[in-house]
């Protein structure tokens, strides 16, 4: 057999016309079952318009439910006015993750030969506001997984602060999580500045799902390739899955390769059925890959107990093993001093686990009978093999 050149790839027919639209990250021109949420931060951002200063907004919701995409839409809206001095940012922080950053990124918006680092933070701060001064500018910062921002007290502090030392021109921020319980975390000053307004994005609904999805199908696949039951299925699935419309659309893009693989014509259920089982290790990837280190210890301590053959302290449930927290808490702790890391205290710990069930890696039950004294079980929700080896890529090619 001769293997296919490029050109015989790229001419060969399958039941899609445009991947892309199926992509998170792209918008459409009408964003369904979002119109009050839009309008709310129209109303927030609006009265930079009229030469004031808009409202700090803080928009949180899960994952896939369309904060970021509305927002994104709201300030194209706005740009459009083509008012000079209002000035528009949107950072993504899981890569302009400190104050520092985030700052040294506004700077080269207005001048882009500023991009190298060395310069002192102060120097930073006076060259932000000199520029807002100097052109009176109006300055929306956007800042999108906010919660990954490691000194974000400091940032919000130093932006809310900066409008007491200008002059001419002010500063707003739009802060956007997927992390419902973020800002209790977050400095009761900080909390009073960035908690100005806020934004609730509720998950969407197995329907308007359906609806997303339908939309999305119109330009991403040729017509009548996806079949009326695997539209309804992915609904479903995503709908029982806290409402995700990213992973619905998910869903349906590897739904669609798998059909394309197998030489199908239609999208059926049983690509969908397969496709749930490729998208939820490529879910469960991507969010391990965004833990903090500490969790991901955590989590790769409970994957090598998971995999430890000699490690007899466990509870079996219908095949199932469940891990004993202590033994975990042990477990996590040496694996730290391993990595040179200070193991935090069990408060922190539980919190970890809270957060780690919240994400579906884990799951947790109170024990039973049979078992002295009252203690959690652990349970690991992927395979552990996997998840060793996702981490091990992340975290401990590092040290």
């Amino acid at each position: 057999m001769v293997a296919p050149s490029f050109g015989d790839i790229l001419d060969e027919k399958g039941i899609f016309l445009d991947k892309r639209v199926l992509s998170p990250h792209y918008t459409p021109d009408q964003l369904l079952y979002r119109d009050g949420e839009i309008t709310s931060i129209m109303k927030a951002v609006a009265p930079v318009l009229k030469g004031s200063r808009a409202k700090n907004l803080f928009i949180y919701g899960k994952t896939g439910t369309g904060k970021s995409a509305s927002v994104r839409q709201v300030l194209q809206k706005l740009e459009a006015e083509g008012v000079q001095e209002i000035a528009v940012i949107y950072l993504n922080c899981k890569v302009y993750d400190s104050r520092y950053k985030v700052l040294q990124k506004c700077i080269t918006q207005f001048n882009p030969d500023f991009a190298k680092t060395g310069y002192s933070f102060a120097l930073l701060y006076e060259k932000l506001l000199d520029w807002v001064e100097e052109k009176n500018i109006r300055l929306i910062l956007a800042l999108d997984e906010i919660d990954t921002v490691k000194d974000l007290d400091n940032l919000v502090y130093t932006l809310t602060r900066a409008n007491d030392d200008l002059g001419k021109g002010c500063v707003s921020l739009i802060g956007i999580s997927n992390k419902i319980n973020f800002k209790q975390r977050l400095d009761p000053r900080s909390k009073s500045s960035l908690c100005e307004e806020e934004l609730i994005f509720q998950p969407y609904n197995a329907q308007q799902l359906k609806g997303i999805l339908e939309q999305r199908v119109k330009k991403g696949f040729k017509p009548n390739s996806v079949g009326e039951s695997a539209l309804n299925l992915s609904s479903a699935i995503a709908a029982s899955d806290n409402g995700d419309a990213r992973y619905a659309l998910l869903l349906l893009l590897r739904a669609g390769e798998i059909a394309d693989s197998q030489k199908d014509q239609v999208v059926l259920d049983k690509h969908v059925t397969l496709a749930q089982k490729i998208a939820d290790e490529d879910k469960a990837y991507e969010v391990i890959s965004t833990l903090p280190a500490q969790q991901q210890i955590l989590l790769y301590g409970l994957a090598t107990l998971a995999q430890d053959v000699s490690y007899k302290r466990l509870v079996e449930d219908n095949g199932e093993k469940l891990y004993f927290s202590g033994e975990v808490y042990e477990q996590y702790s040496r694996l730290c001093k391993k990595t040179g890391r200070e193991p935090r205290t069990s408060r922190w710990y539980r919190e970890y686990l809270g957060e780690l069930e919240m994400l579906g890696l884990i799951s947790m039950v109170e024990s039973g009978k049979g078992i002295r004294g009252h203690t959690t079980l652990i349970k690991l929700e992927y395979a552990p093999e996997k998840v060793k080896k996702a981490i091990e890529k992340i975290l401990f090619t590092e040290n």
